[in-house]
């Protein structure tokens, strides 16, 4: 790893074949993924929030009726939501203290209707790129994702590993590894699993022990070619990325980690900022003049094609070649139908428009997979869950309020202000003053800044207001 300061680290990532684009703020590292320039992947890491993969200590509360599952207070993260296979054994009573990891995370769009509760289980893991520890079931297991020859060489290398009561898991990418490396990975989640087990026997509930884990395969697929260059935006952050990313890379040389000069927006400079501002509208333009027309629902994914002017086939091949990306990009999941236009008396997905799509979809980390056209000719299309859509990411409460710290940074740099007050809405500035307050008390620690919440807008998606304290 070698890091370089200079003003052409915007321009080395732009250039580059592919090179990553990690921005660091107050409560949030945003990373976004170049090839060629263009903007194809984008993940966030919000270790105050009860993402995928986060342990955090709740009250258990009461059963539901007939066997179903139970509720678990998380305090300002909401409620989570256990099975019933969670509720067999021996099952602490209602009101105790209880480690839960979430599993998944509650959707905007369903605490919008009501149904808060994230996915949780009392049988926590902790991963590395290689390995879990952790789960309900004891002893050594493999990945089934991986050829018998290999899941059973691996086999025979964690049984030797694993200690009596310990559930341990071969991962997908443990492909290759050798007893040495895997010895290491499992000594390191050993001591996060210490760690984690004293913080939760001195905290008190609510209280987040372990943050979700960042989601690399999101911008690193193992599917995808490796990087060049990291462009960061915040020096203070290298030796932690530095240490991340080679737990990430799986193989081949870590590439450089390049600072840029100044202190401008890492995102706007490279067009990450305007790519995202138009996955975040329904409409993506076609070369042609038509156009794609991409709307979730809670049930699934609708995408109209438009020809506009031009004609019906070139429209839907232009909407074949951009799906891919889009879907990528937007992080949509679930079922999704795309309504080709008819074009003359053949199919409308002729087999070459198929094979080439799913060439297309077979790189995506998220695992797209083409059903075929419906008799209604819709085509159909699947593509797993693995964290919240751009949408859900970019918008809300929680995307108000990281905003507000990042202007409040902003604005302190530009004026050598020393205290500022920003105004956002009840339900951001309940973030700023619950799970986001550490990361507002560490503006003051860190660089001298004081910062007065206040609510007042109307709306989650609403600028912040910033002004004298």
């Amino acid at each position: 790893m070698t890091v370089a300061d200079g003003g052409d680290a915007v321009a080395a990532a732009l250039a580059a074949p592919v090179a990553l684009v990690v921005s660091v703020s107050p409560g949030e590292t945003r990373l976004a993924r170049l090839e060629h320039g263009r903007c194809v992947a984008v993940t966030s890491h919000r270790p105050w929030a009860a993402g995928a993969g986060a342990v955090l200590l709740g009250r258990l509360g009461p059963r539901l009726p007939s066997g179903g599952g139970a509720f678990v207070d998380l305090g300002p993260w909401g409620d989570g939501f256990l099975d019933p296979a969670d509720l067999t054994g021996a099952v602490p009573p209602q009101g105790a203290a209880v480690m839960a990891q979430v599993r998944q995370p509650a959707r905007p769009d369903e605490m919008a209707s009501g149904g808060k509760a994230a996915r949780l289980t009392l049988a926590p893991a902790l991963t590395s790129a290689r390995l879990a520890l952790g789960g309900r079931r004891p002893g050594a297991a493999v990945s089934r994702r991986l050829p018998e020859d290999e899941r059973a060489r691996l086999l025979g290398l964690i049984k030797g590993l694993v200690a009596p009561g310990e559930s341990l898991v071969a991962r997908t990418a443990a492909a290759g590894a050798d007893r040495a490396t895997l010895a290491r990975d499992l000594a390191r989640l050993r001591a996060d699993w210490t760690g984690l087990t004293a913080r939760a026997a001195e905290a008190s509930s609510p209280a987040l022990l372990s943050p979700a884990p960042l989601d690399w395969k999101a911008v690193l697929s193992p599917l995808d070619p490796p990087p060049s260059l990291v462009v960061l935006d915040e020096p203070a952050a290298r030796d932690a990325l530095a240490a991340d990313l080679r737990g990430a890379l799986e193989a081949g040389a870590a590439p450089a980690i390049v600072a840029p000069a100044g202190a401008g927006d890492l995102w706007e400079a490279t067009g990450v900022a305007d790519t995202v501002e138009a996955a975040l509208s329904p409409v993506v333009p076609l070369p042609g003049g038509g156009r794609l027309v991409i709307e979730p629902t809670a049930a699934l994914v609708a995408v109209d094609v438009d020809a506009g002017s031009g004609p019906p086939a070139r429209a839907n091949a232009e909407a074949l070649a951009a799906l891919p990306g889009q879907l990528r990009l937007r992080a949509l999941a679930g079922h999704i139908l795309v309504d080709l236009i008819p074009a003359g008396r053949g199919p409308r997905l002729p087999m070459a428009a198929r094979q080439a799509l799913e060439r297309a979809l077979s790189t995506d980390p998220a695992a797209p997979r083409v059903a075929g056209v419906s008799r209604l000719g819709l085509l159909e299309v699947s593509r797993d869950r693995r964290g919240p859509t751009l949408a859900e990411t970019m918008r809300g409460p929680a995307a108000q309020a990281l905003a507000a710290l990042r202007l409040a940074v902003q604005e302190a740099r530009a004026s050598a202000a020393t205290a500022l007050a920003v105004t956002v809405s009840p339900p951001a500035a309940a973030l700023l003053r619950g799970p986001l307050a550490p990361a507002a008390a560490d503006l003051r620690a860190r660089r001298g800044l004081a910062l007065t919440v206040r609510q007042g807008l109307v709306g989650v998606d609403a600028v912040p207001v910033l002004g004298p304290p």
